[in-house]
């Protein structure tokens, strides 16, 4: 059942991209610097990942609701509760925090208004998707993943290391500042929310996972993201520890793995969709997956250095590839069902991967080793590749029982 939404807004690729390079990189920063400031406060290795666990579990939690509350209050006025809880959290929870468990609760209250920024901010751009060139699908997550893998992570070790943990705090409150000044501009042209007309949480909800359960090419895009975000996740909290205590790297050289990682992801989603605009999605797919499983054995059983950069380089393409796909899988979804019907769906998995990356990469590490996640996510791959192998040689079999040249681009 398709909503009577409006028109694709007026709102112009490069306000998206400008804001989201600006909450990328602040997302960057507290990536490095919450599990850093966690290890300063001596916090257990099942502690650290749960402080960057948390963050998915709030948009895990919190996704579908939001769209029902898109749906009817707007995206504008959501993006702003969101940005200026952050501001305060920064400001004075994370600034006094002196154990762990002040840390993890400052955490948890990041973890509840994340969804308010985040989904608001998707839920737009893929509104506004079926606008643009299909090679252009990727550059509005290019640009947050620019400030949040590339930027970020250099500036918040230069932060850390100039100004102390505290002060990194504070400069990060004075830049939601600022996300909200020109995310305010950039929203400004979204459709207002619908009102009383809009639909009731609790069947919204409903419907979202009706459509769930109805829909097997969504349920395949939403497990390749979950995994996705898991290895994202699992590279994100661990990588730096583990190159710093299993290799001796320093920590500006060990943040350039993330950077690495960032800077290739961008890359590919920039130039990607150009150079696979031709692919269908499903072999797009089957050449991320592969990639993703080399950059798990490379992480899994490092050897030199070396083997560390290899992988964060894999892992940057192959994610880069697999969201080429989602983005173009999803904006469909978006035009078809709706704006807060599709946006709080399309939010969902990647939290889900996020969350059990960080949280149960931590106990796994706590009990086995940092590698160990790494080793655990081979499996998985191993398993995805061999289910996406089976699909491709599906589409293939009935394109070529229905007499076509190419299979079609979405297999419903």
């Amino acid at each position: 059942m398709q909503e009577n939404d409006p028109a694709p807004p007026g709102i112009p690729l490069a306000g998206f991209m400008t804001l989201n390079v600006l909450v990328g990189s602040s997302h960057g920063i507290s990536r490095v610097a919450l599990p850093l400031f966690a290890a300063s406060l001596h916090a257990q290795s099942w502690q650290i990942g749960l402080v960057g666990g948390l963050q998915f579990g709030g948009l895990l939690l919190l996704s579908m609701p939001t769209g029902a509350l898109i749906d009817r209050h707007g995206s504008l006025l959501l993006f702003r509760i969101g940005v200026l809880a952050a501001a305060l959290i920064f400001a004075f929870g994370l600034t006094a925090a002196s154990a762990p468990w002040q840390l993890i609760l400052c955490v948890t209250g990041l973890a509840l208004v994340i969804p308010l920024r985040l989904v608001t901010t998707n839920t737009e751009f893929l509104h506004l998707l079926p606008s643009l060139h299909p090679a252009k699908a990727g550059w509005n997550r290019a640009a947050n993943t620019l400030g949040m893998y590339f930027i970020g992570p250099s500036l918040g070790a230069l932060l850390i290391a100039a100004l102390g943990y505290p002060s990194t705090f504070v400069m990060l409150a004075v830049a939601y500042l600022g996300m909200f000044v020109i995310g305010s501009r950039v929203l400004a042209k979204a459709p207002p929310g619908r009102g009383s007309e809009a639909t009731p949480l609790v069947q919204r909800v409903r419907r979202q996972m009706q459509t769930v359960i109805a829909r097997p090419m969504l349920r395949r895009t939403m497990l390749i993201d979950m995994i996705g975000q898991m290895a994202l996740a699992y590279f994100s909290v661990f990588i730096v520890l583990l190159a710093m205590r299993h290799f001796g790297l320093g920590l500006q050289v060990a943040a350039g793995l993330v950077t690495l990682q960032g800077a290739l992801f961008v890359a590919t989603l920039f130039i990607g969709g150009a150079l696979t605009v031709r692919w269908h999605d499903d072999r797009r797919y089957l050449v991320a997956i592969t990639l993703l499983l080399g950059q798990a054995l490379l992480l899994a059983f490092a050897r030199s250095p070396a083997w560390l950069w290899g992988g964060a380089a894999l892992l940057g393409v192959g994610l880069g590839l697999q969201q080429l796909s989602s983005v173009t899988r999803y904006g469909q979804l978006m035009k078809e069902l709706g704006r807060g019907h599709g946006g709080g769906l399309s939010s969902m998995a990647g939290p889900a991967g996020g969350l059990s990356g960080s949280v149960l990469g931590g106990l796994l590490s706590q009990q086995w080793g940092l590698p160990a996640g790494f080793r655990v996510l081979v499996g998985l791959y191993l398993l995805l590749g061999w289910l996406q192998w089976r699909q491709v040689r599906a589409v293939a079999r009935a394109a070529a029982q229905a007499g076509e040249a190419e299979p079609p681009r979405h297999d419903g």
